[in-house]
C-alpha cells in the first residue's frame, strides 16, 4: 500500500500540467492584436474566441463529471493532455477564425477532463483538515498559468515568431507532461472509485444536485465575476494598447498584475478563510470591491494608478475561488458527489464567462467604444454579494473524523 504521502508526487505530476493549460487559454489577449490582422477577426469573433473556453467548459462540465468520474483518473489525466497537445497544434495551424474556434472550444473538452479529475485525486489522497490548503495551492497553479500565459506571451511570440509557433511549443511541453504524467500518476489502490456504490445508475452521483440549494448558489452566485473576468481576460491589452500609448510587450507586462494578484490570492484563499474562522466573507467582499475597481480601471489613463487597480482586480476575482471549491469540499460529500457538484459550478460559472466577451465585443460595435463595452460590464460581480449572504458557513472548528478515515490510511 503506498502511503499517503505519495499524494504530494501524483499532485505534483497532475499540477506540471495545470500551469501550461490555462496559458494556452489566456495567451489569447496577448496574441488578438496579431490574430485581428492575419485572420480578420472582427470584434464579436475576437469575443466568441474569448469565450470559446467558458461556453465549453459550461457544455462539458456536468457530463464529464458524472461519467469521466467513473473512470481511473490516471487514464483520463493521460488521454486529455494527449488531447490537449494535439489540439494545441491544431491552434497554431488554425488557417481562420472558424478553425481556431472550433479548436479552442474541444481544448476545453480536455480542461474539464483533467479538472473532475483532479476532484477525485484530491479526494482519494488526502483528508477534512488538508482540503483548504490543497485546493488552494491547485487553484493557485492555475492562476500561475494564467500569470505566465499574459505575462511571457508577448515574449515568446518574439522568441518563436510569431503567435503560431507559441501553440507549437505549448503543444509539444503538454506532450513532455503526459509521459511525466503516466510515470508517476496513480490512483489511490485502497480506494476503487470504478466499485463506488454509486457508480450504478439507481445511485448515480448526480442524485447530489436535487434537494440541496446550496450546491446551486455555489455554481450561481460566480456568474457576474466570471463574465467580468473574461471580458478584462480578453478585452483589456486591446483597450491598453488603444489608451495608454504603450507597447505590446509592456502591456503584457502591465497585464501580468491582474493573474499576479489572482495567483497571490488563489495560493491565500483557503488557509485564510481557516484562520479567519469563515469562508462567507471571501465570497461576498469581492463583489462589493470588484464593480469599484473595475470601473476606476476602464477610466484611468494614468499608467501608475492603472498598474494598483489590475494587481486589487486580480486579487479580488480569484480570492473567492479556492474558498468556493473549499466548500464544496466542507459539504462532506463522497468523490464522485464531490466531482459532480465541482462539475455544476463548472456548467454554470462559465455562462457568465461566455456571455462578457461577446457582450463586450458587440457594445464596441455598436458605440465605436471599446471603453464603452468594458464599462457595461463592470457591474455583474455584485452577484457574489447575493451568493455570499445566502450560503451557509460551512468551516468545521474540529474535524469530524481524523485525517486516517478520509484517505483510507
Amino acid at each position: 500500500m503506498l502511503s499517503h504521502n505519495y499524494g504530494w508526487i501524483v499532485m505534483s505530476g497532475f499540477w506540471m500540467s495545470s500551469i501550461v493549460i490555462p496559458m494556452v487559454a489566456v495567451s489569447l489577449g496577448i496574441m488578438l492584436p496579431d490574430m485581428t490582422v492575419e485572420l480578420s477577426i472582427t470584434p464579436i469573433q475576437a469575443g466568441l474566441l474569448g469565450s470559446a473556453f467558458f461556453i465549453g467548459t459550461a457544455t462539458a462540465s456536468l457530463p464529464a463529471s458524472i461519467y469521466l468520474s467513473r473512470y481511473s483518473p490516471k487514464k483520463v489525466v493521460a488521454l486529455a493532455l494527449l488531447m490537449a497537445a494535439l489540439l494545441a497544434f491544431v491552434q497554431g495551424n488554425a488557417a481562420n477564425f472558424y478553425i481556431l474556434m472550433l479548436a479552442r472550444l474541444l481544448f476545453t473538452l480536455t480542461m474539464v477532463s483533467r479538472a473532475q479529475a483532479e476532484i477525485i485525486l484530491i479526494k482519494q489522497w488526502f483528508g477534512l483538515r488538508q482540503f483548504a490548503f490543497v485546493v488552494s495551492l491547485a487553484v493557485g497553479i492555475l492562476s500561475t498559468g494564467n500569470l505566465l500565459g499574459v505575462g511571457i506571451t508577448a515574449w515568446l511570440m518574439d522568441i518563436f515568431s510569431g503567435w503560431r509557433n507559441v501553440y507549437y511549443f505549448l503543444g509539444i511541453v503538454l506532450l513532455i507532461e503526459m509521459f511525466i504524467w503516466i510515470a508517476v500518476g496513480k490512483d489511490k489502490p485502497d480506494i476503487d472509485i470504478s466499485i463506488e456504490p454509486d457508480a450504478n445508475e439507481d445511485n448515480s452521483p448526480s442524485r447530489v444536485l436535487f434537494g440541496n440549494k446550496t450546491v446551486w448558489i455555489l455554481a450561481i452566485c460566480p456568474t457576474g465575476a466570471a463574465l467580468a473576468f473574461g471580458s478584462v481576460m480578453t478585452f483589456w491589452p486591446t483597450y491598453a494598447l488603444e489608451t495608454l500609448n504603450l507597447d505590446l510587450k509592456t502591456v503584457g507586462l502591465l497585464m501580468t498584475l491582474f493573474p499576479v494578484g489572482g495567483t497571490v490570492a488563489s495560493f491565500l484563499g483557503g488557509p485564510l478563510s481557516e484562520k479567519a474562522g469563515q469562508r462567507k466573507i471571501f465570497i461576498w467582499l469581492p463583489g462589493l470591491l470588484l464593480p469599484i475597481i473595475y470601473i476606476f480601471l476602464f477610466t484611468t489613463t494614468s499608467t501608475t494608478v492603472t498598474a494598483t487597480l489590475l494587481l486589487l482586480a486580480g486579487w479580488n476575482a480569484m480570492i473567492w475561488v479556492p474558498v468556493l471549491r473549499t466548500i464544496q469540499f466542507d459539504l462532506g460529500f463522497a468523490p464522485r458527489e464531490t466531482a459532480v457538484v465541482v462539475g455544476l459550478s463548472m456548467t454554470i460559472i462559465p455562462v457568465g464567462g461566455a456571455i462578457g466577451p461577446p457582450m463586450v465585443g458587440l457594445i464596441q460595435e455598436i458605440s465605436g467604444s471599446l471603453q464603452y463595452g468594458l464599462l457595461g460590464i463592470a457591474l455583474f460581480p455584485i452577484t457574489l454579494v447575493v451568493g455570499g449572504l445566502l450560503i451557509p458557513e460551512t468551516i468545521q472548528p474540529e474535524p469530524l473524523h481524523t485525517i486516517e478515515s478520509d484517505t483510507g490510511v
